[in-house]
């Protein structure tokens, strides 16, 4: 028969692990977004990336109506080398 000195330290573990999973599995919420920037410099900059090459005039189209709906930006572009 085991001893509670023995299985004390076999429950806290049991009890520390399930802990630890159930964070994972409960964390269930609403996710807020915050702007860090003015929806003016995003523009600016998206004007920028456009005019140096870095994106195509289809993907500018895209990437800024997604900036005017004023919400996270939800857009695959590929990288370019």
């Amino acid at each position: 028969m085991m001893t509670t000195s023995k299985l004390l330290p076999i429950l806290l573990g049991l009890a520390m692990l399930a802990g630890l999973t159930g964070c994972a599995m409960f964390n269930k919420g609403t996710m807020h977004y915050n702007r860090t920037t003015t929806i003016g410099k995003e523009l600016l900059d998206l004007k920028e990336a456009r005019d140096t090459g870095a994106m195509s005039e289809e993907e500018y189209i895209e990437v800024k109506k997604e900036i005017m709906r004023g919400g996270p930006i939800k857009v695959n572009l590929e990288m370019k080398e």
